[in-house]
């Protein structure tokens, strides 16, 4: 009888294998299949999906080595060359085992309820005609002339979604089969993102790609993309794993945003860098549009010249800052009010709420304008006190302080663990505790007492993590349902509505106060983005900023009220230079966690030693993380600056060796 043809594949298991060893095993199939086949694979005691990464026939072997079968093949086709490619990229560029990186590209196979979702009704609004200023237009020609990669900068309003789409439609006249991934940081931006592309091309071409959808819904849209039905494809970080056919630009929309840096979990990636490698693989131009572009960024395009700058002005010249306010700067800017805090303490105002953001709040009611509150705190306030022995009440799995919400308990927001409502102090059993500082519950209910006719709601990611309460604020917001909307960063960005009036910023010092090398650039972003929701020029009342600080002499608080970044940007990256911080050289941050604080210890002061002796490095001492203690578990971390734009060899190797219980975050975006 002849001998039956065999095959070997070679199969990358999606699941966590250490670094220091193969990212792929070989296995036999009767079949010949193709590389990105979906498999199921036996390995070790148990039984996994896997990747086909390569192909070839059986041969004789020696040492009658056996292989193991493969088990079924769930899908032919499964992942595309590309995003195979882009897989090795992320796995090799953050250290990340190649199986967990894979396991990101594959989404959860389920049936959907809707065999073709599409965008919600109320978002279809069929096509609108925006004549283009000359820079706008400038702008758009060169996008769609050549494969690049571009920073769109300009302050709100200034038009950056004009360009973005007219780039698509400018593109798609030359290529109709192109598609067209926009990034979003937040899936809060999803619901103004559909509405606004949803009014340029038809519903059935839009999908969207974030954690706010079913699994259902999500494979149903992830299909799309995959038969090049899609062509519009709306999304956050997880959009770039998506299977793409034919891509004809990317657009990153708030490039400054950190969420696009995935920072918790495996594979640790940035959402920038990875659109970037996308654009390349697909030789297709990149967009990063921001009115606060990242430090690293604006440095690339301005003195690297590895990106160009499209420079966007103002539309039209808004009301000129409020006499109140003696700040110099870019004048095209909203009246902004810089309120002293301690000032408002002698006059015996204890209040979060400051007599001027309380007049401005008033006189926006009176004539039927909207408010918006940021604050960057959740809860009732920052941290709790024992009002007998004065100790701070902490979680004890996270040895963190807990925050005290409305509804009576203490809860910490590192990790699911809340106290009853009659807590214990740990020291000396008292159960009255003392609130410190602020949060966005406590300034609800401050505003709900003084303006207790005021429409008041709130959006943090407590709240958020209600499916679909996000769009229902949004709708709402938009609709002038609400008032006043209190909320954090989520939303700093965005949501540009014609009725907001008055931007309230009620605690800006708890930001300042990180220890972190990019401290100072988060705080000017966030605070230029929130004031950026102010009603746009031409609005029947001129907009107001009210900014709430005890250190109103503040060099970045400054530059925040100006709306002046060039002036923060020289400031902010001669401390860089100064420290070797990005963009002059790359960061890596490990960090060690472990049940046993013994443990913690002698491992990460072990690690430190070793990669003490690579050069062209600058490592620190192993010290404790920022957060200490996450549920349970002791964290202890060490800080490397690599001199140059380039990781060492050297480096990257020790790396690969670094066993169970250590995080590896290249790039980090926060070193606290």
């Amino acid at each position: 009888m002849p001998k039956s043809k065999k095959f070997i594949l070679d199969i990358v298991p999606l699941t966590k294998l250490p670094m220091s060893g193969s990212q792929s095993f070989s296995y036999l199939s009767e079949k010949k299949l193709s590389v990105g086949t979906l498999v199921s694979i036996p390995l070790f005691r148990r039984t996994v999906e896997g990747i086909v990464l390569g192909v070839r026939k059986d041969f004789e072997r020696l040492g009658n080595i056996e292989l193991k079968k493969i088990e079924e093949v769930l899908e032919e086709d499964f992942l595309t060359e590309d995003q195979i490619e882009l897989a090795k990229f992320i796995s090799d560029y953050y250290i990340s085992p190649l199986g967990i990186v894979m396991k990101s590209f594959v989404p959860a196979r389920t049936k959907t309820r809707r065999p073709s979702p599409q965008p919600p009704p109320e978002y279809r609004r069929g096509g609108v005609s925006i004549v283009l200023t000359e820079e706008q237009q400038e702008a758009v020609n060169k996008i769609a002339k050549q494969n690049t990669k571009y920073l769109l900068f300009g302050p709100a309003g200034s038009g950056k979604t004009e360009v973005y789409i007219h780039s698509i439609l400018a593109i798609k006249k030359k290529k109709p089969d192109a598609q067209f991934l926009i990034l979003v940081p937040e899936k809060t931006l999803t619901p103004q993102a559909l509405e606004r592309y949803g009014q340029y091309f038809p519903p059935e071409e839009i999908v969207m790609l974030s954690s706010n959808i079913t699994k259902g819904q999500f494979y149903g849209y992830w299909q799309r993309v995959k038969s090049g039905q899609a062509k519009i494809i709306i999304g956050t970080r997880m959009a770039v794993f998506a299977p793409f056919q034919k891509m004809g630009l990317i657009i990153i929309d708030e490039e400054q945003d950190m969420s696009y840096k995935q920072w918790d979990m495996n594979p640790r990636y940035d959402a920038r860098t990875v659109a970037e490698k996308l654009a390349e693989i697909n030789k297709c131009p990149i967009v990063r549009g921001s009115a606060t572009p990242a430090v690293e960024t604006y440095w690339r395009a301005k003195n690297e010249k590895e990106m160009n700058l499209l420079d966007l002005p103002h539309l039209t010249t808004p009301p000129q800052p409020s006499p109140d306010y003696k700040g110099g700067g870019n004048t095209n800017s909203p009246q902004t009010v810089i309120v002293d805090m301690k000032k408002e303490r002698w006059a015996k105002n204890y209040s979060c709420i400051s007599k001027k953001l309380k007049s401005e709040i008033a006189y926006a009611l009176k004539y039927d304008q909207q408010t918006i509150l940021f604050i960057n705190r959740q809860g009732m306030s920052s941290f709790s006190v024992c009002k007998s022995c004065k100790t701070v009440l902490k979680c004890p799995k996270c040895d963190r302080s807990l925050a005290y919400d409305q509804k009576g308990h203490y809860r910490c927001l590192h990790c699911a663990y809340k106290t009853s409502i009659t807590p214990q102090c740990s020291k000396c059993k008292g159960i009255i505790f003392e609130n410190v500082g602020l949060g966005t519950q406590k300034v609800e209910k401050e505003i709900k007492n003084l303006f207790p006719s005021a429409r008041v709601a709130r959006l943090d990611s407590q709240v958020a993590k209600e499916a679909a309460y996000q769009a229902k604020i949004y709708q709402e917001f938009s609709a002038r349902q609400i008032d006043i909307l209190i909320g954090t960063q989520m939303i700093s960005k965005g949501w540009d509505l014609p009725n907001v009036a008055l931007i309230g910023i009620i605690d800006t010092d708890n930001a300042l106060s990180i220890p972190d090398f990019s401290a100072g650039e988060k705080f000017y972003e966030n605070i230029v983005q929130v004031s950026g929701r102010v009603a746009r020029p031409g609005a029947k009342f001129p907009g107001s900023v009210v900014i709430q600080t005890y250190q109103p002499e503040n060099k970045s608080i400054r530059f925040s009220a100006e709306r002046n970044y060039e002036a923060f940007f020289q400031f902010e990256i001669a401390e860089r230079k100064a420290l070797s911080f990005p963009p002059f050289g790359r960061l890596v941050k490990l960090v060690f966690q472990d049940y046993d604080a013994r443990k913690t210890e002698v491992e990460t002061e072990k690690v430190s030693t070793v990669m003490q002796s690579i050069p062209d490095t600058k490592v620190t001492e192993a010290q404790e993380a920022f957060v200490p203690k996450i549920r349970g578990r002791f964290r202890r971390q060490i800080i490397i600056k690599c001199k140059s734009k380039f990781i060492p060899e050297k480096l990257i190797v020790e790396l690969k060796k670094l066993g169970t219980g250590w995080i590896i975050d290249i790039d980090p975006i926060s070193i606290t």
